[in-house]
């Protein structure tokens, strides 16, 4: 018996045959699913979906268009694979308000399966791919840690790109009998979680500059949401010398990891998005081409000049 056949035979009939019904179209391109017997499969209004009256969540659904900074997966759908999935909710210390991340941390602690589907292409069709089950195996600032189970159903083998889990409990019984408590020190859980917001985003005056010049949208994605954008630096940071206008591109954060990890690369001559071979057939193929838009201010010349200096300190891995 398998690790996936095990856990699922712990689960309400109901509950099992809605996660067998994204087991068996793992890997597919489909639309919008129809109930299940009643049962919806995912939710229209929530990326998370928490069917009324359980206490474990059955899908996690990520648009292209959506708020939130989720991250590509790491890894193969038919082998083991991590994926990064934030909540909902845009302050990580206010995760068990809602429903459905209470729902999630339920599935890290008795070990449920979640289904795991992924917007690829807009309307007039709209079309998930679903990467199958997965594990949560984590949560830090925001990110549930999924691990998906390969084409065996089995999870025994983590990527070697998976980052390092931070689990952190609910702060209240996660059946939803009583709300969750504030932090023991409110005020001390705030401040650390700004100056985490503050390193994420980029120092307060290169970020200021960088929403003024690129008009408060992102360089790639055109997105204005200010909450999720962030300045990352051309040139990697090697002090304040670095922090420099021209040395700045506006990004949504899951496009600035991608740049920074160079699987998300920039031709210095036409401007145009190069993305890692991992990432051209799943949902961030919309920018492949794509012309970077510049900075006011900023000549097309010195931008190019920008990326040729970034490429002579990081060698792009395009794989």
């Amino acid at each position: 018996m398998t690790a996936l056949q095990d856990r699922l035979q712990t689960l309400t009939e109901e509950h099992r045959r809605a996660l067998q019904w994204f087991w068996d179209r793992r890997g597919e391109l489909i639309g919008w699913p129809e109930p299940l017997e009643g049962l919806f499969l995912v939710n229209r209004p929530k990326g998370i979906h928490k069917p009324k009256g359980w206490t474990h969540t059955l899908s996690v659904r990520q648009s292209l268009t959506g708020p939130y900074a989720d991250r590509p997966p790491v890894g193969q759908m038919d082998g083991v694979w991590t994926y990064q999935y934030f909540q909902e909710g845009q302050d990580p210390a206010e995760r068990d308000s809602y429903a459905t991340n209470r729902g999630l941390m339920a599935c890290a602690l008795d070990d449920v399966p979640v289904a795991v589907l992924i917007q690829e292409k807009g309307r007039p069709k709209v079309q998930y791919r679903v990467w199958g089950l997965a594990k949560v195996v984590g949560w830090h600032e925001g990110h549930f840690t999924l691990r998906g189970y390969d084409a065996a159903g089995e999870t025994q083998s983590p990527p070697v790109n998976e980052p390092d889990l931070v689990y952190e409990p609910p702060t209240s019984a996660y059946g939803g009998v009583a709300e969750p408590g504030p932090p023991l020190n409110s005020e001390d859980a705030r401040k650390r979680i700004e100056a985490q917001i503050v390193v994420r985003q980029g120092g307060a005056k290169f970020r200021k500059q960088a929403l003024k010049t690129f008009n408060g949208r992102c360089a790639i994605s055109g997105w204005d949401v200010e909450t999720v954008l962030e300045a990352a630096h051309i040139v990697p940071y090697r002090g304040p010398q670095t922090d420099q206008a021209d040395n700045a591109l506006l990004l949504r954060a899951d496009l600035h990891t991608l740049f920074d990890r160079e699987m998300l690369h920039i031709d210095p001559d036409s401007r145009r998005i190069v993305l890692a071979t991992s990432l051209q057939h799943g949902p961030y193929r919309v920018f492949a081409g794509q012309e970077v838009r510049l900075a006011e201010g900023v000549s097309a010349e010195t931008f190019r000049g920008r990326l040729i200096q970034r490429s002579e300190q990081l060698k792009p891995s395009l794989t």
